[in-house]
């Protein structure tokens, strides 16, 4: 019983620090303003090492790396490393423009329009362009 205890104390711990650097690493972000206010032929790539793969926020810092299968995932926290190395659900999202699945690793990686820090991941640049077009504001 001690030891259930310990590790739900322990789960959320870790999620409250993950939701707590996400809030304080992006504020002041001026690459997110700038993304929302980019025209589609002006897109900018956000550096995937500068993501938090599992809660899907652009941190405006390098992230910590998690090598899995050759290839490199990026988490804020030893919680999100442990869920990328564990969960490969975790890996992969959806490309908003074809609903392809996608491969977080090799994901071309946009600022969602209208957020500061919310991230996209699509399967080409050609694809993010696409979306953009489409969903311009």
């Amino acid at each position: 019983m001690k030891k259930i205890s310990f590790i739900i104390a322990f789960s959320a711990a870790l999620l409250s620090s993950c939701s707590s650097k996400s809030q304080s690493t992006v504020k002041g972000n001026s690459l997110g303003a700038a993304q929302q206010q980019s025209p589609a032929d002006s897109i900018k790539q956000i550096p995937n090492k500068q993501v938090c793969m599992i809660n899907n926020k652009f941190m405006n810092k390098d992230q910590i790396p998690v090598p899995v299968s050759e290839k490199i995932y990026y988490g804020c926290c030893q919680g999100c490393v442990l869920t990328l190395k564990n969960d490969s659900t975790s890996r992969y999202d959806t490309d908003p423009l074809t609903n392809e699945k996608v491969d977080k690793a090799k994901a071309f990686v946009i600022i969602k329009p209208g957020s500061q820090d919310e991230v996209l991941y699509f399967k080409s640049e050609s694809n993010a362009r696409k979306y953009l077009k489409n969903n311009k504001k």
